[in-house]
């Protein structure tokens, strides 16, 4: 078994250097809540002995003494019993590309806690190598839910999406006028790393016109938008206390 803070403060001396490991692709880029799989290839010696293998993948953390075991075959088997608890049942090894000389972490549902560097360690028989992987985790403000209602005589616009890094919120109107200084904005801190961000614009039933929530990513350069409407008569078309879900729209 490998220990994995003294090889992620690369105090492993021990390498030989006739084992040499290297990556698919130094960086990879996903988004929350999808899947990713990261690789690193090393050497098939003729004949390959499966039980000579050892793999370790680990993900540095500001303390090398807290690094986090993501995944470990030890003598060609599979070894979960240290696997840190941020990738218990997301994050295994895709068995077929060992016999090719590839080592491949697949892991579920990625979070935003899963960005960051990633060590991908190979030992066969006496000689290991290593290499540093990237990855990096984006969470778009991609789905707008946009609610109205009536409340105390006014028209109350919601405007929530959950997404990282904080995203600014704007309302306008139809004449393009920012509105925003009548709305109130609040977000919280999820489980899973996103920011969740709603937006509440109360109007008088007395001014028509449409209205627009942007929420602006400012990290991806991204920017989503939702569109709703106070008709002439002032009255929602809805039935009593039911909430209207409006289709977002990307700008």
């Amino acid at each position: 078994m490998f220990l994995i803070a003294v090889v992620l403060e690369i105090q492993i001396d021990f390498l030989a250097a006739s084992l040499t490991v290297e990556v698919l692709q130094p960086r990879y880029s996903a988004k929350h809540g999808d899947n990713v799989t990261l690789g690193c290839r090393f050497p098939v010696a003729d004949p390959f002995h499966v039980r000579a293998l050892n793999v370790l993948w680990g993900k540095k953390t500001s303390k090398p003494a807290e690094a986090k075991e993501v995944y470990v075959l030890s003598q060609g088997k599979e070894d979960l019993l240290r696997q840190h608890q941020d990738y218990q049942g997301r994050a295994g090894m895709l068995p077929e590309g060992l016999q090719r000389g590839q080592s491949m972490l697949h892991i579920t549902n990625v979070k935003i806690t899963d960005a960051g560097t990633y060590m991908c360690l190979i030992q066969y028989e006496k000689d290991a190598d290593y290499k540093y992987i990237t990855l990096e985790v984006e969470a778009p403000y991609k789905n707008i839910n946009l609610q109205q209602q009536r409340e105390e005589g006014d028209l109350v616009f919601t405007c929530q999406s959950e997404g990282y890094p904080l995203a600014e919120v704007s309302w306008y109107n139809e004449s393009h006028k920012n509105v925003s200084m009548f709305a109130v904005t609040t977000y919280e801190l999820t489980t899973d790393g996103v920011f969740n961000v709603t937006s509440t614009l109360r109007v008088k039933p007395n001014i028509p016109g449409n209205y627009t929530c942007v929420f602006w990513n400012k990290e991806l350069n991204e920017e989503t938008s939702a569109h709703t409407s106070v008709p002439e008569s002032g009255n929602l078309d809805l039935q009593a206390k039911e909430l209207k879900m409006v289709t977002i729209t990307d700008s």
